[in-house]
């Protein structure tokens, strides 16, 4: 994007917002203008026709004389003429006494009508607005009036007008300018500061942060691109630390893998016992590492989002039978009491098969962690949840590991649970499946006393 491409875009499209307002508007207001003078400047020959009228009516059988002292005195652009149409008074150079008047207007006259027209001074090219009233003088027609007024005031009135107008508009246009650099430069500014570390984001700078100076869309856009670079940053540690982990997870198995079978490649070994027993430890190892790449893999769907979750009405009692005779014999292998304590229990809509992964997997971690005592299953309905706890008295997790508990490749006692054949996976797991069934999981412990895991299903999940 070019640094000054968004401020002109924003300058140009208000500056021509503004103009398509101020330039119909300044018109508007010149034709609202125009109209109340020439209403005005009509008004007022039509009541001054109306009093010549009058007054020429009461005096027009007196001297004719005095029509040129009323015709000189009042001011105006009067023409006098009498029943013939001969003018018998002008204030206009072009008509004089004596002169007949135009036929057509001499003939509205004689009818009684009113009427108003414009008329172009060929000589001066001056516009005039004039009306004409005829004369009654004792009930017959005796003659008639013109009275004339310039238009050409109204134009020089208007042409002061249009000055202010012009000058309104360009004063409207500068303050409009100055406001359309100001509001552009502060909305394009932020969207350029963005820009700039969206680049730098992408160059791989993620501790990249912008600084947030207001609540509104823009505002929230800089907080979107500040949790993105700093999702980007966790995701890359997280990359770094899963890649380490990985990478330490599989060089234990493959170096048993690689040791062991370059001892029997050479049979370094003494008879076929020791020779079975490398084997055996081979096995293991390839079942462990197996073992890790389909829990990773696993694990990675369903951080995705791609886990499928197949729904149906699951009987939580018969579900829990299930699973406790799955891992009855491994507990009695141990000489460990496993207690299962049932409520009524009522259906509940989920994935029944995901369930029963989750308590097989918190079962046998509760027996690999447990040498003596007992492991007690208990299960209940809460509200619109069936809460199910599994209770160890086993070895207990120190209050240092519990917030990293259901991280992936967080062990309390690694060598150890290397030992069981653990891959460190087994609880994200669970956790991330408790999520995806849109149930929640919890642990308490005592280090040396035991463990106890909560994790409670919605009766009906939501799909």
């Amino acid at each position: 994007m070019k640094t000054r491409g968004i401020f002109l875009k924003l300058g140009c499209i208000m500056m021509f917002l503004f103009l398509i307002i101020l330039v119909p508007l300044g018109f508007i207001i010149d034709r609202i203008f125009l109209e109340l003078y020439s209403e005005q400047v009509h008004k007022n020959v039509n009541q001054y026709a109306d009093k010549l009228k009058n007054t020429f009516e009461n005096n027009f059988g007196v001297d004719p004389k005095i029509f040129d002292y009323i015709s000189s005195t009042t001011g105006g652009e009067i023409i006098i003429f009498d029943e013939n149409g001969i003018i018998l008074s002008s204030s206009l150079v072009e008509f004089q006494k004596g002169q007949q008047i135009q036929s057509d207007l001499f003939q509205l006259l004689r009818e009684g009508k009113y009427f108003d027209r414009g008329y172009n001074n060929p000589e001066t090219n001056e516009e005039f607005f004039f009306v004409g009233r005829p004369l009654i003088v004792e009930g017959k027609f005796g003659g008639g009036i013109f009275v004339f007024s310039s238009i050409d005031k109204i134009h020089q009135l208007m042409h002061g007008i249009r000055n202010w107008i012009i000058i309104s508009i360009v004063g409207a246009i500068i303050l409009a300018l100055c406001y359309t650099l100001f509001v552009s430069r502060k909305i394009s500014k932020p969207l350029i500061i963005m820009e700039r570390a969206t680049r730098e984001i992408a160059k791989g700078n993620l501790a990249t942060q912008i600084n947030i100076i207001s609540n509104d869309e823009i505002g929230s856009l800089g907080k979107a691109i500040n949790k993105l670079s700093l999702e980007l940053n966790n995701y890359r540690t997280n990359r770094s630390e899963l890649l380490a982990n990985i990478s330490h997870e599989l060089r234990t198995p493959i170096s048993y893998l690689k040791g062991y079978a370059q001892l029997i490649k050479t049979h370094q070994y003494n008879d076929e016992k020791e020779l079975e027993t490398y084997s055996i430890i081979i096995e293991n190892e390839s079942e462990r590492l197996s073992k890790l790449i389909q829990d990773l893999f696993e694990l990675s769907k369903m951080e995705e989002g791609k886990t499928k979750l197949y729904y149906q009405l699951v009987d939580i009692e018969e579900l829990l039978e299930e699973v406790t005779r799955k891992v009855k014999v491994k507990a009695q292998s141990k000489d460990l009491e496993l207690a299962i304590i049932k409520n009524t229990l009522p259906s509940i809509y989920s994935d029944g098969t995901r369930i029963q992964q989750v308590l097989l997997n918190l079962l046998e971690n509760a027996i690999n962690y447990t040498e003596k005592g007992k492991i007690v299953v208990e299960a209940k309905q809460q509200n619109n949840s069936v809460s199910i706890t599994i209770k160890d008295t086993g070895i207990g997790i120190p209050e240092e590991d519990l917030p990293f508990i259901f991280d992936r490749f967080h062990r309390v006692e690694k060598s150890r649970s290397r030992e069981m054949g653990g891959t460190g996976l087994g609880l994200a797991i669970v956790y991330e499946l408790v999520k995806l069934l849109q149930g929640n999981i919890k642990v308490t412990s005592e280090y040396g006393s035991g463990t106890e895991f909560r994790v409670s299903f919605p009766l009906n999940i939501e799909r």
